[in-house]
């Protein structure tokens, strides 16, 4: 059910409700509540608060998957896999008195937004604020190693190679976190000699922590959720129209980030400083419908730092990095619209 009501000449309210009922976990009753007033013709403020849900998948819900390796100390194979909470790998473990292998359950959020929208002549603005809350966000366990008698009643319940399994563990509603940020986006069009000209420019501050569960007392995975994207990013494009030609010319910025990875005397951190990348684009509309492009992202062939830590994959530069890490990237394209 959606409802929009307008108040008065200058103020809307809208209210929003969804209820859902899944098999596999249960239901869920969402809503949303959202308020506009337009100041003058030309400036409006706005903010919503609003519940949602995320379901477990049929896949955390009921796959499993194992895989072997060869213990570097012990100089023994050994079997490690990942089980369904609602599996009999799962009940087994659950004898245990430590253990609370629970089936999941849907991830909730409560969200916030507010902010402003602004429209002068070929000027448009728009700010929001918001802070989105997560509870029982989906993690994996903590690692238990079966002893011989769980492994026998692994086999006893026909659980494939369940006498070779020494390590598993499950997918949980594992964490809660909340995320705060702030979003800013700006466009200026106006004549520009035989042409026209549209500047933009966009921003995003976004932060996340860990506020609660099991990740909060995990310091390495901790670090490693809130800290391998950038909390800053940034871009700004001018784009010059001029008959059946159109330039681009774009900077794209990226903050600061952390990488992770592990080593045998311990979790290794790396930072990675912010990065600028310059894009350029000519396009050139044969027709209504043809046109041809060319142009080069990265056209400086930046690279970010080498990784400190990935050489035994095989790597240069993080794979885990937020950005493109081939270098400059130069095409042609030909476009067609039907």
């Amino acid at each position: 059910i959606d409802i929009e009501i307008p108040l008065t000449d200058i103020w809307t309210i809208g209210l929003a409700g969804r209820y859902e009922d899944y098999s596999e976990y249960g239901d869920s009753l969402d809503g949303k509540i959202s308020t506009r007033v337009e100041l003058t013709p030309n400036f409006a403020l706005r903010a919503t608060a609003s519940t949602g849900f995320r379901a477990p998948t049929p896949g955390q819900l009921f796959s499993e998957r194992t895989s072997q390796g060869l213990d570097t100390v012990t100089l023994n194979i050994f079997t490690a896999g990942r089980f369904s909470p609602q599996g009999p790998v799962a009940d087994v473990i659950n004898q245990r008195a430590d253990a609370d292998i629970r089936p999941l359950e849907a991830e909730e959020s409560e969200n916030y937004t507010a902010g402003f929208t602004f429209r002068q002549g070929g000027l448009t603005a728009t700010v929001d604020v918001y802070q989105i809350n997560i509870s029982d966000r989906f993690g994996t366990s903590q690692t238990y190693n079966p002893t011989p008698e769980e492994q026998a009643e692994f086999v006893a319940l026909g659980v494939p190679g369940g006498e070779g399994i020494t390590r598993v563990n499950f997918f949980q509603n594992d964490f809660d976190t909340h995320t705060r940020g702030v979003d800013v986006v700006t466009t200026y069009s106006m004549a520009a000699g035989p042409g026209d000209i549209t500047l933009t420019g966009a921003y995003n501050y976004n932060t996340t922590k860990v506020t609660g569960g099991d990740l909060s007392l995990d310091e390495t995975n901790r670090v490693r959720f809130e800290e391998n994207l950038p909390n800053h990013t940034a871009t700004a494009s001018a784009n010059y129209a001029v008959g059946p030609v159109e330039l681009l010319g774009r900077v794209r910025y990226y903050g600061s980030w952390t990488d992770f990875s592990f080593n045998a005397m311990g979790d290794i951190f790396q930072e990675f400083g912010g990065e600028v990348f310059f894009d350029l684009a000519a396009t050139y509309r044969l027709t209504d419908q043809f046109s041809i492009r060319a142009g080069a992202e990265n056209v400086f062939d930046t690279y970010p730092d080498e990784a400190e830590f990935q050489a035994n994959r095989g790597l240069i530069y993080s794979r885990n990095a937020p950005y493109d890490t081939d270098g400059g990237f130069y095409y042609v394209r030909f476009d067609v619209k039907l």
